[in-house]
């Protein structure tokens, strides 16, 4: 893909040392993927190469924003990014994960592409909890109209449907069975 060909780092002709680069990630980027549950954000990544003769070691750090979906009101909200990573690639024979965090590359490759790995640590950092957070006074960012709607449920009747069993269950008959203890 067009988008992603800046994510390719081109290291062979890179001379020893340390190497910077910088990216923005955006909308475009997340579009690449077709099973992303990240579509919009505004992140900045600074990338530091430490090339050196038979490893190559980069460095991320992320700073920005990912826009997610609320659990609790299903509206969008901003979730803060700030992280750093690190990544190892050594030089081998073939392609290899030895860890999340080493992996082996041909010698003869001459490029890395850092797309992927990209995608993954953005995805990585996604809270598992999704929530809105509290403003300066402590009260929810959450959208006031949708949390009445599911407070209103949670107090209107939702538990009447499991209070009582349902006549006729599949289960119902197995209440009657009974057992031999074997002493």
């Amino acid at each position: 893909m067009e988008e992603l060909k800046a994510y390719k780092i081109e290291f062979m002709g890179l001379s020893s040392g340390n190497h910077q680069f910088s990216f923005d990630i955006g909308s475009v980027f997340f579009d690449c993927f077709a099973h992303s549950e990240i579509h919009h954000g505004d992140i900045h990544l600074d990338l530091r190469l430490e090339k050196e003769e038979n490893m190559l070691v980069f460095d991320f750090d992320f700073n920005g924003w990912i826009e997610v979906v609320c659990d609790r009101c299903l509206d969008a909200y901003r979730e803060e990014v700030a992280f750093e990573r690190r990544i190892y690639f050594k030089f081998g024979d073939e392609h290899t994960e030895q860890t999340e965090d080493i992996i082996v590359i041909p010698h003869e490759q001459s490029q890395v592409d850092i797309s992927q790995y990209v995608y993954e640590f953005l995805h990585l950092v996604l809270p598992l909890r999704r929530v809105h957070p509290d403003d300066d006074q402590g009260r929810s960012g959450c959208d006031p109209d949708m949390l009445a709607r599911v407070e209103a449920y949670n107090t209107g009747g939702a538990h009447q449907y499991t209070e009582k069993p349902l006549e006729g269950a599949p289960f119902e008959a197995l209440k009657s069975l009974r057992f031999k203890k074997n002493n």
